[in-house]
């Protein structure tokens, strides 16, 4: 009986923190201001850039394409090799070979990165060591330095830990999140807690995907739940008029249309 009193008094706390938590947290970011994120009208980024027939994804080919078509940043794959000690671009492994051999990231900041923004998809953040972390947080910076491109560098990671890291170091990060589908029952709950992490851990814009085109989960009560929080959205479906629909929600600053798809929207911005 003791046990199930000290574990009925255990649930009541916890229920009482999370909504007194949740609370602070919304009261904070209704004040909030959210200057420091990316905000431009060329909102439809490239994923991987313009591909397909002799062009490899995740190239200088490919991205160099997409920036040609009007794209100003684009979300880029890449693994930090511990035992190189260096960025890699690729999708997965065994690393993807660009024109026959790997691409090491500097050699596309150098390459490109003078004018755009670059959305970092971090494979296997999450697997690094404190230690390992810290290392790929000074590669960062040694390889962004140039052209001030460390100011137009987004790290996406949905490890909050090894994330935080690179936000300490100065980079824009991108929280990966992933909320249940707009009308479920655990969307409320879920929104609550990620906001929690994104607020303490001062991230820049929260990332997630949008979704099917029936079945949100960036629907309209998840828009409501995050109210002013910048969104990067990615898995955008192909849909001309849901990119126009997107372009014009003040909280959206950037986002990429399709699943692994070379899909060129590229033309679209909410500029007047």
């Amino acid at each position: 009986m003791l046990f199930l009193k000290f574990l009925f008094y255990g649930i009541i706390f916890l229920i009482l923190a999370y909504f007194l938590v949740g609370y602070y947290v919304d009261v904070k970011l209704r004040h909030k201001n959210f200057s420091s994120a990316y905000d431009d009208c060329h909102k439809v980024w490239s994923a991987r850039g313009l591909y397909g027939g002799e062009i490899d994804e995740n190239s200088i080919q490919s991205i160099g394409k997409a920036f040609d078509r009007g794209a100003m940043g684009v979300e880029v794959d890449v693994f930090y090799d511990v035992d190189m000690k260096d960025f890699i671009v690729s999708h997965n492994r065994p690393y993807e070979l660009k024109n026959g051999k790997i691409l090491p990231l500097k050699e596309l900041f150098d390459a490109l990165g003078k004018d755009h923004y670059f959305w970092l998809d971090f494979k296997k953040l999450r697997h690094l060591s404190k230690t390992q972390a810290l290392e790929a947080v000074e590669r960062l910076k040694e390889i962004s330095s140039r052209n001030h491109l460390f100011e137009r560098v987004y790290v996406e990671g949905e490890n909050p830990t090894n994330l935080a890291l690179f936000r300490k170091a100065g980079f824009h990060t991108i929280f990966d999140t992933h909320p249940a589908t707009d009308n479920s029952f655990l969307e409320p709950l879920m929104i609550g807690v990620y906001k929690m992490f994104y607020y303490f851990g001062e991230h820049t814009v929260m990332g997630m995907e949008y979704g099917e085109l029936d079945n949100p989960v960036f629907g309209p009560n998840t828009q409501r739940r995050l109210g002013n929080i910048p969104v990067f959205l990615y898995h955008v479906p192909v849909d001309e008029s849901l990119v126009d629909k997107l372009l014009n929600i003040k909280s959206v600053r950037a986002f990429i249309v399709g699943n692994n798809q070379s899909v060129d929207f590229h033309h679209k911005t909410a500029c007047q």
